[in-house]
């Protein structure tokens, strides 16, 4: 039997004052905390084992809840700056990587990704910030984390552009929650009492903000 293709969620451990730190900055700690574990509590509903033809993991940057490894594997995000703790993923062996603040990533959209890769070298999945929420690839390309200006409205471009000659296919466009604007449209979209149970263990998402 074929293995599965692996996905990659980066998440940091649901600590005060490491995550989210943008949105802190504007609704403060406890309520961006808050947020934060809501968020990654639902990303992994949706990309729970089981849920589509990927085996998904978490590369976690401190010290994984015990609920993450009741139900996912868990390996340890290296030191580094976020491109490097990425490429450590693919060099690992996943073949698609994602984060955990994309209200709207669901196991369709990673399908789709891994599709693509078909007849692409690379497929991204672009967020209205000018980042990206999702990296596939059939190998690694280490070029594609170094270089790349983290948390800037570059990300994307930049990523293309090192890309190059390699063939790049985008998903549709997603968003993340990173401001209060963010934050507001999310709690439009999904209560805070539709949440899981899971929410109030705590969870993470990867990136920088």
């Amino acid at each position: 039997m074929t293995a599965l293709p692996r996905l990659a969620i980066l998440a940091r451990a649901p600590v005060r004052g490491r995550v989210k730190r943008r949105l802190a900055r504007a609704v403060g700690e406890d309520a961006a905390l808050d947020a934060y574990r809501e968020l990654v509590a639902s990303t992994l509903d949706r990309l729970a084992p089981g849920r589509g033809a990927f085996a998904p993991e978490i590369w976690v940057d401190g010290d994984a809840p015990a609920q993450w490894r009741r139900r996912f594997p868990v390996r340890v995000q290296p030191p580094g700056d976020l491109g490097e703790r990425m490429a450590a993923a693919f060099a690992a062996g996943a073949r698609a990587l994602v984060g955990c603040d994309i209200p709207n990533l669901d196991a369709a959209y990673v399908e789709a990704a891994l599709a693509r890769l078909v007849d692409a070298d690379v497929v991204l999945g672009p967020t209205a910030d000018g980042g990206y929420c999702l990296i596939a690839m059939n190998a690694p390309v280490p070029r594609l984390f170094s270089d790349i200006p983290w948390g800037s409205a570059e990300v994307l471009s930049a990523t293309m552009r090192a890309a190059a000659p390699l063939v790049v296919r985008l998903l549709p466009p997603l968003w993340d929650v990173d401001r209060p604007g963010d934050l507001a449209r999310w709690r439009r979209q999904a209560p805070p009492e539709a949440c899981q149970p899971a929410c109030r263990g705590g969870a993470a998402v990867a990136g920088e903000g």
